[in-house]
């Protein structure tokens, strides 16, 4: 798929782009759509709208098409014609910037924590994280960077 002029492969809840004569995973791309999330996704919600989470990656449900999985070629113009239309339940995901107010139970292993003004954080991807303790268990919240 081509995300904002570069060109992504995905395959097993896992971006690829091209490196040399190989492959390496990548950040996965706000924008990019893709068929169905990983299996481990958690559904966190910032107000009421849900999210799909999983190693500090947020989808969110979308009607945009996704490019076709591997190995199935996209339809040409008369296929697409005859394809149903995508009804209120049928949708796709889009990959999202982390929405300020999510909160999760876990970040991935490289989230580095820094200190700014005397406030921990954890920073992933860009993306500043809150710690915090709730029944117990540290859990992170998506804040604007501080300033």
């Amino acid at each position: 798929m081509v995300v904002t002029g570069s060109t992504y492969y995905y395959t097993g809840g896992v971006f690829y782009v091209t490196s040399g004569s190989g492959y390496v995973v990548a950040t996965p791309p706000p924008g990019a759509v893709v068929y169905a999330v990983p299996t481990a996704t958690t559904v966190v919600y910032v107000g009421s709208a849900p999210y799909y989470y999983v190693n500090g990656t947020y989808y969110v449900p979308s009607d945009q098409p996704a490019a076709a999985p591997e190995g199935y070629p996209e339809p040409d113009a008369a296929e697409a014609e005859e394809l149903p239309e995508m009804t209120e339940d049928d949708h796709t995901y889009e990959v999202v910037s982390p929405p300020v107010g999510a909160t999760v139970t876990y970040l991935p292993e490289d989230a580095a924590e820094q200190v700014v003004s005397g406030t921990t954080y954890l920073v992933y991807d860009g993306t500043y994280y809150r710690p915090f303790v709730s029944d117990g268990e540290t859990i992170y919240m998506v804040v604007d960077a501080p300033t």
